[in-house]
C-alpha cells in the first residue's frame, strides 16, 4: 500500500476538498439550522401569545353575556385556556430542544468523521513509512 497524500481530498467537491473544510462546512450548516430552529420557536411563541391574548377577552365577553362573570365557571374556562396555552408552549419548547439535540449530534458526528479521516491519513503515512523501511532493510541485508 503506497502512501497517497491526496486520498483524503474530495476533488469532485470544490467546496469541501479537505477534511477540515468538510468539518467547517458541516459546522456552519448546523449553526445556520440552529438559528432557524430558534427563529421558528420565537415566531411560534409570539403567535401563540397573540392567540391567547385574543381568546381571553372572548371568554370574558361570553361569560358576561351569560351573567357568569363572577362565577367559578368563568375561572375554570380561563384556567383551561391558560392550560392549553402552556401545554402548547411546552410542546414547542420540547420540539426545539429535540431539534437542537439532533443538531448537536450532527456536530459530534462531523467531528468524529474529521478525526477518523485525520487518523486514517496518519495511519496510512505510518504504514507507508514502515513498508519503505522494510524494503530498505531487505535491500541492504
Amino acid at each position: 500500500m503506497a502512501f497517497d497524500p491526496f486520498a483524503q481530498y474530495n476533488v469532485s467537491d470544490p467546496y469541501g476538498t479537505s477534511p477540515s473544510q468538510r468539518l467547517s462546512m458541516a459546522l456552519s450548516n448546523t449553526a445556520y439550522k440552529r438559528q432557524g430552529v430558534n427563529r421558528d420557536l420565537n415566531t411560534n411563541l409570539f403567535d401563540m401569545s397573540k392567540a391567547y391574548g385574543k381568546q381571553t377577552p372572548q371568554i370574558e365577553a361570553g361569560m358576561a353575556r351569560r351573567g357568569l362573570q363572577d362565577s367559578g365557571i368563568r375561572n375554570k374556562a380561563l384556567a383551561e385556556a391558560m392550560a392549553v396555552y402552556e401545554r402548547q408552549r411546552t410542546q414547542q419548547r420540547q420540539a426545539t430542544q429535540d431539534a437542537l439535540m439532533q443538531l448537536a449530534l450532527q456536530d459530534l458526528s462531523a467531528y468524529g468523521t474529521y478525526a477518523g479521516q485525520r487518523f486514517q491519513s496518519t495511519l496510512g503515512g505510518a504504514q507507508s513509512q514502515a513498508e519503505m523501511a522494510a524494503q530498505i532493510r531487505e535491500a541492504l541485508g
